[in-house]
C-alpha cells in the first residue's frame, strides 16, 4: 500500500512539472508588448516634409526666374514620385493587442495553480482513504470454546407453555459472550454475558432484563445448558443447544 502511495505522489508531482513546462511555452510565445509599444512607426517610404518639398534655394537663385521654375518643376516631381510610392506600397503598422497577451498568460498560471491544487487534494484524500480500519483484536477463549454458528437446540418459556426448536450463533471474545436465537417469541432471542474459566456461564436476557445460568452443569465446545428461575423460582425457563463440531 505504501508503494501505490509513493508511485501516486510521483505521478502528480510529474503532471505538475508539465503544466509549469507548458505555462513556461507559453509564455516563450507571447509578443513582447512592451518592446513593440517602444518602437516608433516605420517612417513612410517617400514621406517629404515641408521643408524637403524642394532642395534649398539660394537667394540669388530665386534672382532667376528660370531657376526657380526648374526648383518649382522638379519639388512637384519628387511629391509626385512620393504620392506614387506611398499609395503603391502603403506601411503597415505594428500592433500589439497587449491586454489579450496579459490575459492569455494569466489564464495559463491560473489553470497550471487550480489543477496543482486539485492534484495536492486528490492525494490528500486517496491517502486517507486507503487507511484500512485495524482489526477487530479477538482474545483467546475463556472456560471454553464456544463460538460459533452452528448451534441448535430447544426453548422451553414455562410462563407461555411454548417450546420452539431453535439454531444459534455464539460470539465469543475471550470471557465475554453474546447468544442470538432464530425464536420468535417474546424473550430468549438474545443473550450477553460472561464465561468463567470454570465455564460456569451467566448471560442476561436482552428483553427481560433476567439472568440465565449454567443451573446444572457448565458449558462445554459442544453444549450449553441455560436456565432462568421464573413463578418465584418455582419453575424454570431453559434453552438447551448443542453442536457436533467446532466452528
Amino acid at each position: 500500500m505504501k508503494m501505490a502511495v509513493q508511485s501516486l505522489k510521483l505521478l502528480h508531482a510529474g503532471i505538475i512539472i508539465l503544466l509549469i513546462i507548458c505555462v513556461s511555452i507559453l509564455n516563450i510565445h507571447i509578443p513582447n508588448v512592451a518592446a513593440i509599444e517602444g518602437k516608433k512607426p516605420a517612417e513612410k517610404i517617400g514621406e517629404v516634409g515641408e521643408n524637403d518639398k524642394a532642395t534649398k534655394v539660394t537667394e540669388v537663385e530665386l534672382a532667376d526666374p528660370i531657376k526657380n521654375e526648374l526648383a518649382s518643376d522638379v519639388a512637384a516631381q519628387r511629391q509626385a514620385v512620393a504620392n506614387t510610392q506611398q499609395g503603391s506600397n502603403p506601411v503597415q503598422k505594428t500592433t500589439a493587442n497587449s491586454s489579450g497577451g496579459k490575459i492569455l498568460l494569466y489564464t495559463g498560471i491560473g489553470f497550471a495553480a487550480i489543477a496543482a491544487g486539485a492534484l495536492a487534494a486528490g492525494s490528500g484524500g486517496s491517502s486517507s482513504s486507503e487507511v484500512e480500519p485495524e482489526p477487530e483484536v479477538t482474545d483467546p477463549p475463556v472456560g471454553a470454546d464456544l463460538d460459533g454458528d452452528n448451534w441448535h437446540g430447544r426453548l422451553i418459556l414455562v410462563d407461555s407453555g411454548f417450546k420452539e426448536d431453535v439454531t444459534a450463533t455464539v460470539h465469543q471474545n475471550g470471557s465475554e459472550l453474546e447468544i442470538t436465537t432464530s425464536s420468535a417469541q417474546k424473550y430468549g432471542k438474545k443473550f450477553i454475558g460472561t464465561i468463567s474459566s470454570s465455564a460456569f456461564t451467566k448471560v442476561r436476557d436482552q428483553d427481560t432484563g433476567q439472568d440465565w445460568t449454567t443451573f446444572y452443569q457448565n458449558a462445554r465446545w459442544n453444549m450449553i445448558d441455560l436456565y432462568d428461575y421464573v413463578h418465584n423460582f418455582q419453575d424454570l425457563d431453559r434453552l438447551y443447544l448443542t453442536r457436533e463440531a467446532k466452528q
